[in-house]
C-alpha cells in the first residue's frame, strides 16, 4: 500500500517543481538523463549523464552506490514516465574515487540519443549562501523526480587524507537518491548525492568532481571556464 501511495502522489503532483526558474522542459530533460541504477544485493541508486563520446554515454553517480564494476542502467522518458523506456546495457564503472565519493559509469548508446546534463564550468559555481538549488533522484519510486532545496554552505569533511569538500543542503536524500545530481538554477550539475548527516544532505562538491575527472583522463567532461 505504501508503494501504491507513493506512486499516486508522484502522479498527482508530478515529478517536476512548479513555478521554478528551471523550466519544466529543462526539468524533464534532467529526469531523462538521470537513470535508475540497479545493483545486485543492494538498494537502487541514481546517476546523471554528463557527456557522450564515441558512441558511449558517461554518467556520474556515488562511488558507494556502485560497489561492483557492472551495473544495470534503467532510463525513463517523458512519454513513458515513470515506466522504463530503455536500458543502458553493458554499463561498466570506468572511474571510482572513494574520497569524494563519486564514480563514472560508461554505457554503449547503440545509436540511441540520450539527454545530457553538463557540469558547471570551472570556477562557475555559487560562492555565497544560502542559495536555491535542485536535487534529482529516484528514491523509492520507479523513476527520478526533481525537488527544490537550498545549499547552506560547503564543508571539508572526512579524516586526514580522505577528507574532501561537500555541499551541505537543507534536505537529506532519501534512499535511492544516492548518486543523483545537485543542480544550480541554470540546470547544471554542481554536485552528486553522497551522504546524510544530522538532518542535512551532503553532495560531492563541484571542485572535487572536476579534480577527479581531470586527474584520471576524463578532462573532456569538464567544461572550460567561460
Amino acid at each position: 500500500m505504501l508503494s501504491l501511495a507513493l506512486t499516486l502522489a508522484t502522479t498527482l503532483t508530478g515529478p517536476t517543481v512548479p513555478n521554478s526558474p528551471l523550466s519544466v522542459d529543462a526539468q524533464w530533460a534532467v529526469i531523462e538523463a538521470s537513470p535508475k541504477l540497479i545493483i545486485p544485493t543492494q538498494s537502487a541508486a541514481t546517476g546523471v549523464v554528463v557527456g557522450v563520446k564515441d558512441g558511449f554515454g558517461y554518467l556520474l553517480t556515488a562511488a558507494h552506490a556502485v560497489p561492483f564494476d557492472r551495473v544495470e542502467v534503467q532510463f525513463t522518458s517523458r512519454a513513458n514516465y515513470p515506466k522504463p523506456a530503455w536500458f543502458g546495457e553493458k554499463a561498466e564503472v570506468v572511474g571510482r574515487w572513494a574520497d569524494p565519493d563519486i564514480a563514472l559509469v560508461r554505457f554503449p548508446l547503440d545509436k540511441r540519443e540520450v539527454s545530457v546534463v553538463p557540469l558547471a564550468a570551472v570556477g562557475d559555481r555559487t560562492k555565497s549562501f544560502p542559495v536555491r538549488a535542485y536535487t534529482v533522484g529516484v528514491g523509492s519510486a520507479q523513476a527520478a523526480s526533481v525537488k527544490a532545496t537550498t545549499i547552506r554552505g560547503k564543508e571539508f569533511t572526512g579524516k586526514q587524507k580522505n577528507a574532501a569538500f561537500f555541499w551541505r543542503v537543507e534536505h537529506p536524500s532519501e534512499p535511492g537518491r544516492s548518486g543523483g545530481p545537485l543542480l544550480d538554477e541554470r540546470g547544471r550539475v554542481v554536485g552528486i548525492a553522497a551522504a546524510n548527516r544530522i538532518g542535512s544532505g551532503y553532495f560531492t562538491h563541484l571542485d572535487e568532481i572536476h579534480a577527479a575527472l581531470k586527474r584520471d583522463g576524463f578532462a573532456w567532461l569538464v567544461p572550460a571556464k567561460p
